[in-house]
């Protein structure tokens, strides 16, 4: 059972949900029909027995288990039959006293009887309580957050909780601290079916939406006030979910799922598609120290009252940076203010630990379960890429450092050495000082806070972090990230997969038209996201992040690139992992989707090393890793358009630490050179792939994607190997 087959969408206030049209409901995580087959074997108690056996302090939630359906449907099972079946369910049960509380301060009815709650009322607070965590294990109280982070799975209503520790009574708190959280005041409740925990507060995480949030936050006055007057405002508002129809081409569909014969593996049918947002807000303070931006006098009704200065030195900082265009309509996509605001919105809901993903970076064991990798023992800076919102779209880069801290844009000095690198940060100079000599003023480094305090960041439809500087796509910007490599994952190219949790979280299929940057998809094209640890035959995968969009069938379509920085010359690359169940594809390359042309000669992903011609391929030991000898073997490997995969990724599915750059020569990881082009930055470009053989059952692979200024390329120093 899948969270994603249901979605249940909360759009409104807690107290307007009586209003809501509940035929929209669709509810997250489980199917809605529990045959007799699936109930858990008794030699331990369900998740429902142990309930009842508390039924001293837990006999509301039980009466409201009872009463909540699991889907809309005349038919669909309660949730009481579902917490009696086999899976992996965590629960939160509040108990009487926090279900009395909750019902009081829905109702006013002060006798607290949870029969003066709505239906939908009851909905919010069942599903709110309960993760279903899949095939994985349900989470024990030593596997909760500890810093005020979320949990890794969403819970039946669609939201991720977080959870933090306290430093002095160690007592966990879900959505919150020890005064607005729900206190954990029993754990670890083990049952056939999961894990039970008993909280002392309904857990409700807010209903507003991102823009909601950053407008009421008592530190992000100027923030949320340039939202509403560049109407972005009204973008970060929207929380929709829209159901997605099962396509007549399909007829192997077993309850949610797709089989696909290629794989031989299930795959989740994506029958919702979620719009989520993340925002990142410099506070009032920022503003006044990094631009010297007077701090707002609010009044009473949240009136801005020396707003007019404030916008005026706002007005010309961004002018000088973003040049006058449309100066006079800030909701002009092309207005100076409303591109500074576009730089900071994502159209990907993210919660802080879906910043950047961990699985197989150097020197980084991901532990006993490749569904839940370790999140400590952080070896090296592991980055993201995403595209921002706004026309035209900018680019940010987003690094963890293994200190756990996060920034955006950060240009790193790395010991990148070919021969005993370790591609940590330099610690004396861990960054480039060219891009530090004007902090708060170039846009560059900025670190990303988790929390903004006592202010709510978890959203109905995403989340929004505090900074601590100015957050700029100024030029320096622009040339700091087009002095790197720039390594971007598929997934962060699809916003829709992070909007809908779905990253690291399965195997899913993708009815047409899923993906905002996909297009042009025929009738013969199957999208597939493949997770490692969830494939039935999953083993010593070569994923960058050990994941990988998968196309098979008569497949042609359109990818839309991230935009580049700068204007210049870039050589393009894509990284696959070599098989003999891959396929043959050609490329083409374009600044339009519908008018692209083909770049080079059909791909074969179906190559092993020894048919490469001149098979150029050579392990670095097989050339005594002699720095000079494994540049010269670098160098013929790229003549006939292939590089080996970087030293940065390791071999899936194993604790050898075994680098992908030598791994397995037969299929290796390989990137493949696709094209070099003059790009222009603000303008789009997009790849098409097209299938280039008869055999529609292959397999074409997604991973990822270089985007190499010629600089790196052709440079005096040749390009690091990682």
């Amino acid at each position: 059972m899948k969270k994603n087959q249901f979605k249940f969408n909360l759009g409104v206030s807690i107290f307007g949900l009586a209003f809501m049209l509940m035929s929209s409901l669709l509810l997250s995580g489980c199917k809605e029909d529990i045959s007799t087959e699936a109930y858990a074997t008794k030699t331990e108690p369900t998740l429902i027995d142990k309930i009842d056996e508390k039924s001293d302090e837990l006999s509301s939630i039980r009466k409201l288990l009872d009463e909540v359906k699991l889907g809309n449907k005349s038919n669909s099972s309660s949730m009481t039959s579902v917490l009696s079946a086999r899976g992996n369910y965590t629960v939160f049960a509040p108990n009487d006293e926090a279900v009395k509380q909750c019902v009081i301060e829905l109702t006013g009815d002060e006798t607290g009887n949870i029969e003066s709650l709505s239906y939908e009322q009851k909905q919010l607070i069942v599903l709110n309580c309960i993760i279903d965590n899949g095939d994985a294990s349900a989470y024990e109280s030593v596997e909760f957050p500890t810093s005020n982070q979320t949990f890794a799975l969403s819970n039946l209503n669609n939201r991720r909780l977080k959870c933090m520790q306290d430093a002095e009574t160690h007592d966990y708190f879900i959505n919150g601290d020890a005064t607005s959280g729900s206190r954990v005041v029993e754990t670890d409740y083990e049952c056939t079916n999961g894990m039970l925990h008993v909280v002392s507060k309904v857990i409700l995480p807010s209903t507003k939406s991102v823009s909601e949030l950053i407008s009421i936050a008592d530190n992000m006055h100027i923030f949320g006030k340039l939202l509403s007057e560049t109407g972005l405002y009204d973008e970060l508002a929207l929380h929709r979910t829209e159901e997605i129809a099962y396509e007549e081409e399909h007829s192997s569909y077993a309850g949610s799922k797709v089989y696909e014969s290629t794989t031989n593996n299930n795959y989740d049918y994506q029958a919702t598609r979620n719009v989520a947002f993340t925002a990142f807000v410099e506070p009032d303070e920022v503003f006044y120290n990094d631009w010297g931006v007077e701090l707002p006098n609010v009044a009473e009704d949240g009136t801005i009252t020396n707003w007019d200065a404030i916008k005026a030195v706002i007005v010309q900082k961004c002018t000088a940076i973003f040049g006058n265009q449309a100066a006079d309509d800030l909701k002009n996509p092309k207005n100076a203010v409303y591109q500074f605001m576009a730089y900071h919105l994502l159209n990907s809901g993210l919660a802080i630990d879906e910043l950047v993903r961990h699985f197989d970076e150097y020197g980084y064991l991901y532990g006993n379960d490749m569904k839940k990798p370790n999140t400590f023992g952080y070896s090296v800076n592991v980055w993201d890429y995403y595209t921002t919102m706004g026309s035209p779209a900018g680019l940010m880069k987003i690094t963890q450092l293994p200190t756990e801290e996060y920034y955006i844009n950060r240009i790193s000095v790395y010991d990148n050495a070919i021969v005993g690198g370790t591609y940590v940060e330099d610690p004396s100079t861990p960054v480039n000082t060219k891009y530090l000599n004007k902090p708060g003023q170039n846009g560059l480094n900025i670190q990303i806070q988790i929390d903004n305090g006592v202010n709510d960041n978890n959203a109905a439809n995403g989340f929004y972090f505090p900074i601590d500087h100015m957050l700029i796509y100024s030029d320096d910007t622009r040339a700091g990230l087009a002095s790197e490599r720039m390594r971007m994952d598929i997934v962060t190219m699809l916003p829709e997969i992070q909007s809908n949790d779905l990253r690291g979280a399965g195997l899913f299929y993708f009815p047409k038209g899923y993906f905002s940057n996909i297009s042009g998809e025929t009738t013969g094209t199957t999208i597939l996201y493949l997770q490692n640890g969830y494939a039935s035959a999953s083993g010593a995968w070569k994923d960058y992040k050990g994941d990988e969009i998968l196309v098979t069938g008569r497949y042609d379509f359109v990818l839309k690139l991230p935009p580049v920085p700068q204007d210049g010359t870039y050589e393009i690359r894509m990284g696959a992992s070599l098989n003999t169940l891959r396929g043959m594809f050609q490329i083409y390359f374009g600044d339009s989707p519908t008018n692209t042309q083909p770049v080079g000669l059909p791909i074969d992903q179906r190559e092993s090393v020894s048919m490469i011609p001149g098979q150029p391929w050579v392990a670095d030991e097989d050339l005594n890793n002699d720095p000079e000898l494994m540049r010269e073997a670098d160098r013929n490997l790229k003549n006939v358009g292939y590089m080996k995969a970087p030293q940065y990724m390791m071999v899936n599915g194993t604790e050898t630490m075994e680098t992908c750059r030598n791994a397995s020569p037969g299929t290796p990881a390989l990137r493949r050179i696709i094209t070099t082009a003059n790009m222009k930055k603000d303008k789009s470009y997009y790849l098409r792939f097209k299938l280039a053989i008869e055999n529609a059952k292959t397999q074409f692979m997604l991973d990822y994607f270089e985007i190499v200024p010629i600089s790196i390329v052709n440079g005096t120093t040749p390009e690091d190997i990682w």
